[in-house]
């Protein structure tokens, strides 16, 4: 890590979402997290669930300048929402709320990185007849997807097409997506075209196809940490070109803090699945302890 980010990276703070019942202790699933963050960081608790009410409610430790989130999703509104309530108290989120809207939905950072990944079309649109007009002229498997998230664990009946001219069974799959996302329903459709990728199995509750997958956050530009997205306890097997390529990706980025979600297609080479803003992405199989370790440049 470069010298002048290594000095902003081991004096950031960092907040998590605080439990819904006890607002004084962090959320059960942030909990491990916020143990490890507490080591070398200031840490505060803030209610995501006062925030959802427009009101900011802050707990634990004191804190002020550049803070790294770490918790739920949020929509881009209620994003921009913390940020400026945030920002009135002296703390300064890491990622503005353009920057968190760039990467959080995927047509914000698509155009930048076409080629690399999936082809993709969308529109701005719930209706089952709009999502269809978005098939029109396209070939083989796809996924379906809002701006941000799938339904993949429910692979064959809301994410997976097989082959999207099928018209009845692209109905079948886009329908039960619109109708079982909801509320949660972010933005409008998206189709991307499915790859052919390395598998390494399927998952083993859904039985959805897993594939060889790495999950990478870089902060300011720079690769922080990366790990396997599915394999626990297995070598990382991204070579040095490999890492050169994904730091010319990293250089690109318009924000301080995001991951880049890759994946092995099954002629070796990689390819660009997700971004997202860091701040709200799992960690996946990285182990929190060494996660925050490398704000400290202890880790690997």
């Amino acid at each position: 890590m470069r010298k002048e980010n290594l000095e902003i990276a081991k004096n950031l703070n960092f907040i998590f979402c605080s439990h819904p019942l006890n607002k004084k202790s962090v959320d059960e699933e942030y909990l491990e997290e916020y143990q490890a963050a507490g080591l070398d960081h200031t840490c505060a608790l803030f209610s995501y669930e006062d925030l959802e009410n427009g009101k900011l409610s802050l707990y634990g430790e004191d804190i002020e300048g550049l803070t790294i989130y770490r918790g739920w999703m949020m929509s881009p509104h209620m994003y921009e929402l913390f940020y400026n309530l945030l920002q009135k108290k002296g703390i300064q989120l890491i990622n503005s709320p353009k920057e968190y809207a760039k990467y959080h939905l995927l047509p914000g950072w698509y155009r930048d990185f076409e080629g690399l990944t999936p082809f993709s079309v969308w529109n701005e649109s719930r209706d089952i007849g709009d999502a269809l007009e978005l098939t029109e002229g396209l070939e083989g498997a796809f996924i379906v997807k809002d701006y941000v998230k799938s339904r993949k664990h429910e692979w064959y009946d809301a994410c997976f097409i097989k082959d999207i001219s099928d018209r009845e069974e692209t109905f079948r799959v886009i329908n039960n997506f619109l109708n079982r996302q909801g509320e949660n329903f972010e933005g409008g459709v998206v189709l991307r075209k499915l790859e052919s990728l390395k598998s390494i199995g399927n998952h083993k509750d859904s039985g959805m196809p897993i594939c060889k997958e790495y999950r990478v956050f870089v902060f300011k530009g720079e690769i922080l940490i990366s790990d396997n997205y599915w394999s626990e306890n297995e070598e990382v097997n991204i070579s040095e070109d490999e890492y050169i390529w994904i730091e010319s990706i990293a250089s690109k980025i318009e924000s301080n803090f995001v991951t880049i979600d890759l994946a092995r297609k099954t002629d070796g080479s990689l390819i660009i699945m997700e971004m997202g803003d860091g701040q709200v992405s799992g960690l996946q199989q990285i182990d929190a302890y060494e996660f925050y370790r490398t704000f400290q440049n202890q880790g690997k």
